[in-house]
């Protein structure tokens, strides 16, 4: 995790009144740069004019 995201995160929590525990940011920082990972990884598809498609799947729906 870079240092501004950590800095904005621990300044998040603060405001929040929350106080992270020993490794928790690290952890939390590992799946972070996991996602953005993946955001950018869809970002980069060019779809251009392409319409979305979605599909329903009732079998996945919670109960």
């Amino acid at each position: 995790m870079d240092k501004l995201t950590e800095q904005t995160l621990k300044a998040l929590l603060a405001q929040a009144g929350l106080e992270p525990k020993e490794g928790d940011l690290e952890r939390f920082g590992d799946l972070l740069d996991h996602y953005v990972a993946s955001l950018k990884e869809l970002q980069s598809v060019k779809l251009d004019d392409e319409e979305i498609a979605p599909t329903f799947h009732p079998e996945r729906t919670a109960k």
